[in-house]
């Protein structure tokens, strides 16, 4: 008989980590690692489990000093398991995934698994349990086949966790990946890897690059707003670079006193701010070659095309790239549009 695959279980808070107090009839961050286990008792049936508790706050409380404290208490364990699994709130875990695949990078040699849930492992008929132990036994298996993906474990779903958005704050279907097939799939018979995942290169060194720079602006565009209002948020000094969700292709408003053309002339050219245009829909791209004249001169006027990459995966890769020291716009706009970690497809 093989011996069991190590996996550590880094609590980081979210429902799925959380039970009812009865007397207080509201949900609470479990006690202790014992108190989750209890309602957890058949995972050491698929790997040997360890388990530590990191944080217990709520996920739209997290911030990028969060996915730095992550990736490096990931990087002191890296070597001990053969694969991780993260318990995080579902509202910014996509957040989380990405930011932790850019962090760790192309010499990451474990899997990593990041789950949740929308009811808690104490309430009758939740996901809690299902994908508490599916994320662990994805990461055996993951473990098994030599994969080294973030991966975020939801339903019946394993996504690539840089391409993940969620879809909903209540289906059990909470995240999608859509512009990027799935990674596999938990079905009766197993954990079913599909062929496009990563796998694990001994001969990449795990050297992470932990830090994200929290001075950006993202903003979704909206009819009849006005430049002015924003150009001061741009002037201001604190600004290191600024996204704008457009309605399209990566489309922006060019007639009258609507146009951001002038506001991205500016930014760019006289203050050396990056501007990248990216697309507010599932799926969707930012790119030149489009039939779009909005997005054409949108670009023109010094703007970075977001390409697919998910809106979260835009702002993560931004901040992440404005942390690695100074740069110019240039190098900006090549590190912004070259995929990295499998994040993005390449714009041609």
């Amino acid at each position: 008989m093989s011996q069991k695959k190590k996996i550590l279980v880094i609590s980081y808070g979210g429902t799925i980590v959380m039970v009812v107090d009865k007397e207080k009839n509201m949900v609470v961050p479990a006690k202790n690692i014992d108190e989750i286990m209890e309602l957890v008792p058949d995972l050491d049936q698929v790997a040997d489990v360890s388990m530590e508790i990191l944080s217990n706050k709520d996920s739209t409380n997290v911030s990028p000093q969060d996915w730095t404290r992550l990736a490096m208490f990931i990087q002191e364990q890296h070597d001990k398991y053969d694969g991780f699994v993260i318990t995080h709130g579902t509202n910014t875990m996509a957040y989380t995934a990405s930011a932790l695949t850019i962090a760790l990078g192309n010499g990451l040699q474990k899997p990593i698994v990041l789950t949740g849930s929308q009811l808690p492992l104490t309430e009758y008929g939740n996901d809690a349990r299902f994908n508490f132990e599916n994320a662990v036994k994805t990461a055996v298996v993951a473990a098994e086949q030599n994969i080294a993906e973030v991966m975020i474990v939801f339903s019946d779903l394993i996504l690539r966790g840089s391409r993940s958005v969620k879809v909903s704050e209540s289906s059990f279907r909470a995240f999608k990946s859509p512009a990027f097939p799935e990674l596999g799939m938990i079905l009766s018979t197993g954990i079913h890897f599909s062929s496009i995942v990563k796998k694990a290169d001994p001969t990449i060194p795990l050297n992470i690059k932990p830090h994200f720079s929290n001075d950006i602006v993202s903003l979704d565009l909206t009819p009849g707003q006005l430049p002015g209002l924003i150009e001061s948020i741009v002037t201001s000094g604190k600004c290191k670079g600024i996204i704008f969700k457009s309605h399209g292709a990566g489309s922006v408003p060019t007639e009258g006193e609507y146009s951001f053309l002038p506001l991205i002339k500016k930014t760019v050219g006289t203050l050396k701010i990056p501007v990248i245009v990216s697309t507010k829909f599932l799926g969707g791209n930012s790119y030149k070659k489009v039939n779009d004249e909005c997005a054409v001169l949108a670009l023109e006027a010094g703007a970075i095309p977001g390409g697919d990459l998910t809106d979260v995966m835009t702002e993560v890769k931004l901040m992440w790239i404005l942390a690695q020291g100074t740069m110019t716009e240039d190098q900006v706009r090549k590190q912004m549009m070259t995929p990295y970690v499998g994040e993005m497809r390449e714009i041609i």
